[in-house]
């Protein structure tokens, strides 16, 4: 994933920066659009979504409080033709793709733009940072099953040919020096989608991956740190530069020499 494929498997790649709260947020709206525009994300939308709020705590006589909806918003900014995407919200900004080239070219959109909303802003700290990767294994070949693709390890039963396979799920979390990693790998025969939390505002897939009902294989990497402090863009990029090396090192133990070389 740090290499460009001419047949890169990744069809979904998402990365948010969360950061001190900004309540005040509409009145910069008009600066920062304009910078997004310049940076040729020029389909800008406002929303206001409703937010489920439960209750904790000051129950009265063993009665808890009813939950409360309260109205949020939120500002997006996309390209022309819908295949990339920033969503701005009080206290994050999240960048999500369809059109992966290189971790070079979108980290360094991610990082322009969270450039714009300091210059603006003026953020304080920085409280999270998250990658996620989402790559779709197709076998393509005749006689290629998901066995030239996978390890054994994330294989599980699916390929036992008993009954009809309705999915299977591996997943592994780890603690690494740069934050926590979480793996899985879901294997079903159907056409590639995303997952619900990611299907309401994610740009369009590519057809060539969504095209063709098969059994195939979801690779799913999640990179997160959470850690206060002072908002630096270079430490920032370092931090999602070390995530991305995890992401990628998860990856390449996840698949075959023959799925590289089948992507190269």
């Amino acid at each position: 994933m740090g290499t460009k494929l001419s047949n890169a498997p990744v069809y979904y790649t998402v990365a948010q920066v969360q950061f001190n709260p900004v309540l005040d947020l509409d009145g910069y709206i008009p600066a920062i659009q304009s910078k997004m525009r310049e940076a040729h994300f020029p389909d800008y939308k406002k929303e206001i979504v409703q937010r489920l709020v439960l209750p904790f705590g000051n129950a009265e006589q063993g009665q808890m409080a009813a939950p409360t909806v309260t109205p949020q918003t939120r500002y997006l900014f996309g390209d022309i033709d819908g295949r990339s995407l920033f969503l701005l919200d009080t206290n994050a900004l999240s960048f999500q793709t369809t059109r992966y080239d290189t971790f070079k070219t979108f980290s360094g959109a991610l990082l322009k733009s969270l450039g714009v909303l300091h210059d603006a802003l003026r953020l304080d700290f920085v409280e999270r940072i998250g990658l996620r990767y989402l790559n779709a294994i197709q076998p393509s070949k005749d006689g290629e099953t998901l066995r030239d693709f996978l390890v054994p390890e994330v294989l599980g039963h699916s390929l036992r040919g008993q009954g009809q396979l309705q999915h299977s799920v591996s997943e592994t979390c780890v603690l690494t020096a740069s934050g926590q990693l979480v793996s899985r790998v879901l294997i079903r025969d159907d056409h590639i989608g995303l997952p619900m939390e990611l299907g309401g505002l994610a740009p369009t897939i590519d057809p060539r991956f969504t095209q063709r009902k098969s059994l195939h294989a979801i690779v799913d990497t999640d990179a997160s740190t959470t850690h206060r402090e002072v908002f630096e863009l270079a430490k920032v990029g370092a931090r999602l530069s070390a995530l991305h090396d995890d992401i990628d090192k998860s990856f390449h133990a996840t698949v075959t020499d023959h799925a590289r070389d089948s992507w190269a």
